[in-house]
């Protein structure tokens, strides 16, 4: 477990938050969930029976939810009539785009209206929203609940990296993501080329599938300054072994500056001539909309995206669509899939809370679930080990062999791939930045990763984290 002793940021949480709102901050982890909350300065957990205790039963009620606009979106509208039917209670979905759901959840949360009964949570910004004291603790409602609920049957990374929050249950799984390559089967066949497994085999693969003519490119991929170009630079880095810190929980200091960490930039600088037109401004949205409308022969999206490429009504490449997890250096090395996703949880000051809770239940159990991932164009994507264990889901969906082997062979990294600290916003604003400036060729690669490592070390001694230097 990790041990550290920071100072509470809630003073800070609004201010900062608001500054970083702009970029943004998706992912289970190999490391106790509960170990990267600070030991000091919490806030004490509200008690189940607190909140909306004037809500004595779920009853003819509207809650509003304040998600994400990703796929699985159109999924819950889709399976929602049936709970609304079933239990009188009408959910009100509001979705907006990535880069302004974490400025619109902080300013929704610390305003104490409790406008918004449940929101989601992207997983890197887990501990800013507990610490923040702005989430309803549900661990005695899955006490109490604990039989319906089936804990043991939700994916366990999922889990333990989207549910758990320093001992506490602060949320429940919603849409848990793993990262990994997907690949057109028939132009690899017709180029005759291997399914890449190492950083040489993935750099030749797109340099051979380069048909600018034809509006052909190797790969698709995500550069645009702030929240996107980290994402994406992060799965790579991690496939090749990199960590965001050194050695968790002695040693805080960032290890981006190191060989690792200027091979992938290099890596990634060096391909932009092999890639799309306008790709530094591509954001997550647009490099598999390049991929689906068949312009790429790869890119790295997860799960969330890997129905959409054979359902959707405007793909083109259903049927030809192949999945492999990411390069890693060399063949001997073990592979990662990056994991993200997203939560549900409930706002401390919902007056809702029993009915919101009613929702999420059945929202995340093993029969909606099975009924959410099969809804066409715009699937959900699975939280259950009874789910991607399905026999005929299976074999619909081949991909979900891919997610339950990542569960089960610890391969899903959420750790490495992305941090669940409060910093992480602040961490990812200052890599943002550097990333963009690096690949675009505007700055050295090992300047911008030395003044981003410098930046975001001074960030982790300021809150209180070993910082070895």
């Amino acid at each position: 477990m990790e041990v550290r002793t920071v100072k509470k940021l809630i003073c800070t949480l609004l201010a900062v938050s608001l500054a970083t709102a702009l970029f943004g901050g998706c992912a289970g982890t190999s490391q106790s969930a509960g170990s990267e909350a600070p030991p000091s300065g919490s806030a004490p957990a509200p008690d189940a029976g607190e909140a909306g205790s004037e809500n004595s039963a779920p009853g003819s009620k509207t809650i509003k939810f304040l998600t994400v606009g990703d796929p699985y979106v159109g999924a819950m509208k889709a399976v929602l009539p049936e709970f609304e039917e079933q239990t009188g209670i009408k959910v009100v979905v509001d979705s907006v785009p990535y880069l302004d759901l974490h400025g619109k959840a902080i300013l929704e949360l610390a305003g104490d209206t409790g406008s918004y009964d449940m929101v989601s949570i992207d997983i890197p910004w887990t501990g800013e929203f507990a610490e923040g004291g702005h989430l309803y603790d549900l661990t005695n409602l899955v006490e109490r609940d604990k039989e319906e609920l089936q804990v043991d049957d939700f994916l366990p990374g999922a889990w333990e990296g989207l549910a758990t929050w320093d001992g506490r249950v602060i949320a429940l799984p919603l849409a848990p993501y793993y990262m990994y390559i997907h690949y057109r089967t028939d132009v690899f066949a017709q180029k005759g080329l291997a399914v890449p497994e190492t950083k040489d085999e993935f750099v030749n693969a797109i340099q051979s599938l380069y048909d600018p003519q034809n509006n052909f490119y190797g790969l698709a991929i995500a550069l645009k300054r702030g929240a996107s170009v980290v994402h994406d630079w992060c799965a790579y880095y991690n496939g090749f072994g990199g960590k965001m810190f050194r050695d968790m929980p002695n040693d805080y200091t960032t290890d981006i500056d190191g060989e690792i960490g200027v091979l992938t930039t290099q890596m990634l600088k060096d391909l932009v001539p092999y890639l799309p037109d306008g790709v530094l401004q591509y954001e997550n949205a647009d490099r598999w909309n390049a991929f689906m409308h068949g312009n790429a022969g790869m890119t790295a999206v997860f799960n969330a995206n890997s129905p959409q490429f054979e359902t959707a009504e405007d793909t083109t490449v259903a049927g030809k669509v192949g999945y492999t997890t990411l390069p890693r250096l060399d063949a001997d090395s073990q592979p990662s899939l990056p994991f993200a996703g997203f939560s549900i949880a409930i706002n401390k000051d919902s007056r809702n809370v029993e009915e919101s809770w009613t929702f999420m239940k059945w929202m995340t159990s093993p029969e909606t679930d099975k009924k959410w991932v099969d809804v066409p164009g715009t699937p959900g994507v699975p939280m259950r080990i009874s789910t991607v264990t399905d026999p005929e889901l299976v074999e619909k969906y081949p991909y979900f062999k891919i997610i339950y082997d990542a569960e089960t062979q610890g391969l899903a990294d959420g750790v490495d791939y992305r941090s669940r600290l409060p910093e992480w916003t602040q961490i990812e604003e200052i890599l943002g930045l550097e990333l963009n400036l690096a690949v675009s060729g505007e700055k050295e690669v090992e300047a911008a990763l030395g003044d981003a490592a410098s930046k975001i070390n001074e960030l982790m001694k300021q809150n209180g984290y070993p910082v070895a230097g």
